[in-house]
């Protein structure tokens, strides 16, 4: 193999194909290796964890066509430290060693056995559907809901979010067996049913890689993968979680006893002051008390306590319940607008939270469960 490129493109190559590189190196696999393929006037730079796979595409002169496996890091801690504006030879003639020259500058690195690296997909690998939609709405979809994902390993389906697709209809699903996080978008046509869930690592490394937010990406699915292209040079793809996820529209009240109008703003700068004395608190309890269209909230703890009134619109029956602090300034972080609906219906049953906004396309609820007492 032997090629030409600018270094610029395969500096950007690199460091987004080294973000699939795993941060330990598992015994008896090697996992470090980023493929380089050099085929016409396109090189393709590809590495994965065997959990997802990035592949990045620059173009370039290949003067002799090739693949080589390559040490990733090494690679871009190399190519970063090219002078800009340098065009950068990099070829094998040797079995074990690939070199690396810019202008009197030259590297050379060994080589690892090309049949070790296991590529995440196959070539001919088909998907059952695929569509377009804005960088900016997979973006905010992703953000707005992947943070009610769970973090530990107790319940592997939970530590993704559930894309289950009807019609032209897509919601994106996460929880973590105390809140829930329901974002429901519009599809531009009709689709076959589809339920998968992605790891949230996934989608965040996706959202990280979008970075032109006016530009549209292409989504991929199967029962086996899914898939993102990103403009015409990046492609991530993943394995998707196993297990069962959970019912959740059937979680959802379809009534309530009590509804509440409140200002965003006016509950986050109440429930941060609050949070003053549940820090230390593992389950940071607060008390919120709703009455004759105030809400009060209440923290304390062996150091004080705090009293916060604020002026609400309630309809409904008067309600007290210990909420965790945390978990309600997470949702209100990503609410747009300027007031949330929030319905309940007694101190120990679910409760949802949705921010009043005029998107069309877009619809979003969080549900939360209040501490028991």
């Amino acid at each position: 193999m032997k090629i030409i490129c600018d270094v610029l493109d395969l500096t950007d190559a690199l460091s987004k194909v080294t973000r699939a590189l795993p941060s330990k190196v598992m015994i008896g696999v090697n996992n470090d290796g980023i493929k380089i393929s050099a085929h016409g006037d396109t090189v393709v730079f590809t590495a994965n964890d065997m959990e997802y796979e990035i592949e990045n595409t620059i173009k370039a002169v290949v003067q002799e066509e090739g693949e080589v496996l390559v040490p990733g890091k090494y690679m871009y801690e190399i190519a970063k430290r090219i002078e800009s504006g340098s065009q950068v030879d990099i070829y094998s003639i040797e079995e074990d060693v690939i070199h690396i020259q810019a202008m009197d500058n030259t590297a050379h690195l060994s080589k690892f056995r090309l049949s070790d690296f296991v590529p995440l997909t196959n070539a001919d690998e088909e998907y059952d559907i695929s569509f377009n939609i804005p960088q900016k709405d997979l973006k905010r979809l992703v953000e707005k809901t992947s943070f009610s994902a769970a973090t530990d390993d107790s319940r592997p389906q939970f530590k993704g979010c559930l894309f289950d697709i009807k019609g032209n209809s897509m919601n994106v699903v996460a929880l973590d067996g105390y809140r829930m996080a329901v974002a429901t978008y519009s599809l531009p046509a009709e689709y076959d049913s589809i339920q998968v869930v992605v790891p949230v690592k996934t989608l965040n490394e996706v959202a990280k890689l979008m970075e032109n937010e006016e530009d549209s990406v292409t989504l991929y699915f199967s029962s086996k993968r899914f898939s993102v292209s990103i403009g015409e040079h990046t492609k991530v793809t993943s394995n998707l979680l196993s297990g069962k996820f959970l019912d959740y529209a059937r979680t959802i009240p379809s009534s309530y006893e009590t509804k509440l109008t409140v200002n965003i703003k006016q509950l986050q700068a109440s429930l941060d002051r609050a949070a003053v004395m549940t820090r230390y608190d593992k389950s940071s309890m607060v008390k919120v008390e709703v009455k004759d269209s105030v809400m009060n909230v209440h923290a304390s703890s062996s150091i004080g306590e705090i009293n916060d009134m604020i002026k609400i619109y309630s309809n409904g029956k008067d309600v007290t319940m210990l909420l965790n602090c945390k978990f309600i300034l997470d949702v209100l972080k990503n609410c747009d607008g300027e007031f949330v609906n929030i319905s309940l219906n007694s101190p120990t049953a679910p409760f949802i939270i949705e921010p009043i906004n005029e998107s069309e396309n877009e619809k979003y609820v969080y549900l939360l469960l209040p501490i028991r007492y």
